[in-house]
C-alpha cells in the first residue's frame, strides 16, 4: 500500500524519470533494512500459528538440497568428483544463505540437516573419498597452489568431515594415507600435515 502510495505521488507532483530511483528508496526503507526482523520474527509465528505454506517454502529448500546432494553423492560413476562437487554445493548453499537470507539461524539449520542426511545415504563411501581427496591435497606435486589455500581448502573440507557419521571409516583411511606420505617422503609439507591433525583433533580428540 505504501508504495502505491509513493507511486502514485510521483505520477502528480514529480518527473517521470523519479519513479525508479524513488521506489528503490521506498523498498530498501520498508523493507530490506528489516528483513533479519521479519525473518527471525516470522519463522516463529509460522511455527507458532501452524502456518503450513510459509512452512513450506523452508522445507522447499530442503528437499531442492537433498535432491541435487542425491545426484552428486549416488552417482558412483563419478565418486572421484564427489568431494570437490559437494564442496561447490556447499559454498553456492552458503552464498545464498548469506546473501538471500541474511544467514537466518532457521535456514541455516535447515542446510545443515539436509546436508547431514545427504552425505549418509551412502554408508561409508564418503568418508572414505574425503579421506582420499585430502590426501590428494596434502601431497607433494600441488603446485601453485599457495599454504594458505590449501589451509583453505582444509578447513571446507573440514565441514564435510563433521557432516560425516562413519568418521571411524575416515579415520582408518586418513591414517594409512598418512602414514604412506611420510614414510615416502610424499607429503607436501610437514606444517600443513600437523596444522591437518590439529584441526582433527579438535574435532575428535586424540
Amino acid at each position: 500500500m505504501r508504495l502505491n502510495e509513493e507511486n502514485e505521488r510521483c505520477l502528480l507532483y514529480l518527473d517521470a524519470f523519479m519513479r525508479k530511483p524513488l521506489i528503490a528508496t521506498a523498498e530498501r526503507q520498508l523493507l530490506e533494512r528489516h528483513i533479519p526482523a521479519i525473518l527471525d520474527k516470522g519463522f516463529m509465528m509460522l511455527m507458532d500459528g501452524h502456518r503450513i505454506e510459509g512452512l513450506q517454502r523452508m522445507q522447499a529448500i530442503s528437499s531442492y538440497i537433498r535432491r541435487t546432494g542425491q545426484s552428486i553423492v549416488m552417482d558412483e560413476e563419478k565418486d572421484k568428483d564427489m568431494v570437490s562437487s559437494l564442496l561447490e554445493f556447499k559454498a553456492s548453499l552458503d552464498s545464498i544463505l548469506e546473501e538471500s537470507f541474511s544467514k537466518n539461524e532457521a535456514f541455516c539449520n535447515t542446510i545443515k540437516d539436509s546436508f547431514e542426511h545427504l552425505i549418509n545415504l551412502r554408508q561409508n563411501r564418503p568418508a572414505e573419498l574425503i579421506a582420499k581427496f585430502l590426501d590428494e591435497k596434502l601431497r607433494d606435486g600441488n603446485k601453485g597452489t599457495s599454504e594458505e589455500e590449501l589451509e583453505g581448502t582444509l578447513d571446507k573440507v573440514l565441514v564435510l568431515f563433521r557432516f560425516i557419521q562413519g568418521k571411524d571409516v575416515f579415520e582408518a583411511f586418513y591414517k594409512k594415507d598418512l602414514a604412506k606420505r611420510l614414510l615416502l617422503g610424499k607429503s607436501a609439507s610437514i606444517d600443513t600435515e600437523k596444522s591437518m591433525i590439529s584441526k582433527l583433533k579438535t574435532e575428535c580428540g586424540s
